[in-house]
């Protein structure tokens, strides 16, 4: 009102003015207004979706947070690699709560020299195992078990490694040493096993040919190789594990395939011999594998992926921050095939309800009513209503939950 008021003393104060020109300062604020308006809109449109908002520094997922990971994928590229420094540290801090006491160590470093090797190879690591010098007897064959979620089952290391070797694919590690007396007092580090966590940049491009050399010859020196795949957007890096998202523009998801793996192999034991190789597949919302890592002498160390996994995404605020489970993961229904859509759309129908009721997230992450889960699958329409509405109350959705 105040600018009309001011339009009409304007024009009253000057009667030279033309009839075109009178005009001209009410039209100027009915301008104003409209834009006054549409800012007006804009401002409620952004409380409205702050207060849609539904954020947690507590990994809500079982698993692997699909809303992260996607968002790494999509809008942070360069997320994934703090992700991968953190998580790499953290795998490293929690092996070596274990592996010290059974005579190894595990180390992290970031341009991996394979000592001990011909000097000429010099692959890159994540963490590699070491063995540690022992005094006295020979102790007797131990395995040390972090708490386990999944276990993996083992299949003939045959059966993981391609066929033809150019069509390989690429990673980057962790190194397990045995640390062995050497002359002097001194000790000697000798490689054990090498546990790959594989960057977006390891699975295309130039780096992917360099990737498979490199792993070829840390099995030809006789390293345990392990391999964490936690992204669903790339290719596999072995050919006879099913792409879960094809190359390809346009291409979907494959209903038989899965989003996350983890697989070793050990080429000390024939490659037919089902204790040389195990492999994993999961999808979203289920909990990372145990793995089963073999040593040296008969060792193992049976590690529980998961743990490290939610720890990781616990001590860095920015994750869950980056994660609002009030909406749908950036590109869903490209990413991901129907079963995990399904599983992404339970998810945040869970988070929501929790949220509403008041629940304390922090304490997640809390079961999915199996009903809940399966009435989902069984309807693709309602999972994409989900997946395309703003924090839906599950009893406003068309679903059997008896």
């Amino acid at each position: 009102m105040t600018c009309y008021k001011n339009a009409h003393q304007q024009l009253q104060g000057d009667k030279s003015r033309s009839n075109d020109r009178e005009t001209y300062p009410i039209l100027r604020c009915s301008a104003e207004s409209r834009i006054m308006d549409e800012e007006n809109k804009n401002e409620s449109i952004r409380m409205a979706q702050a207060e849609q908002r539904i954020l947690s520094t507590v990994n809500q997922y079982l698993g692997i947070n699909a809303h992260l990971h996607s968002h790494f994928l999509h809008s942070e590229t360069e997320g994934w690699e703090e992700f991968h420094s953190s998580h790499i540290t953290d795998l490293t801090r929690a092996m070596n709560a274990y592996l010290p006491e059974m005579g190894y160590i595990a180390r992290q470093e970031r341009s991996l020299q394979i000592r001990h090797f011909d000097e000429t190879t010099s692959p890159i690591s994540d963490l590699l195992i070491s063995d540690l010098p022992r005094a006295g007897q020979r102790e007797a064959v131990r395995t040390f078990a972090a708490p386990q979620a999944q276990t993996a089952f083992n299949v003939p290391a045959s059966t993981l490694l391609e066929r033809e070797p150019a069509d390989v694919k690429r990673p980057t590690a962790i190194k397990i040493y045995e640390l062995q007396a050497a002359a002097g007092g001194s000790q000697r580090e000798k490689p054990v096993a090498w546990i790959e966590l594989l960057s977006p940049s390891n699975k295309s491009g130039s780096g992917y040919t360099n990737y498979v050399a490199k792993r070829e010859a840390l099995l030809a020196n006789w390293l345990v190789f392990v391999e964490i795949d936690y992204l669903h957007g790339d290719s596999t890096t072995l050919e006879t594990i099913p792409d879960y998202r094809p190359s390809g523009r346009d291409s979907l998801p494959r209903e038989d395939a899965h989003p996350y793996h983890l697989w070793l192999i050990d080429p000390r034991q024939p490659p037919d011999d089902p204790q040389s190789g195990a492999i994993a597949t999961f999808d979203v919302d289920q909990p990372i594998p145990a793995f089963s890592i073999p040593l040296n002498r008969g060792d193992y160390l049976t590690f529980d992926f998961n743990a490290v996994y939610h720890q990781t995404f616990r001590a860095q605020p920015a994750f869950g921050m980056a994660v609002n489970y009030a909406a749908a993961p950036e590109a869903v229904e490209r990413d991901y095939n129907m079963r995990d859509q399904a599983a992404i759309a339970a998810r945040m129908l869970t988070v929501q309800k929790l949220h509403r009721e008041g629940t304390n997230l922090a304490q997640g992450p809390y079961p999915v009513n199996s009903h809940l889960l399966d009435s989902l699958r069984r309807r693709g329409e309602v999972v994409k209503q989900v997946l395309t509405s703003d924090a839906t109350p599950i009893n406003s959705l068309d679903l059997d939950l008896e």
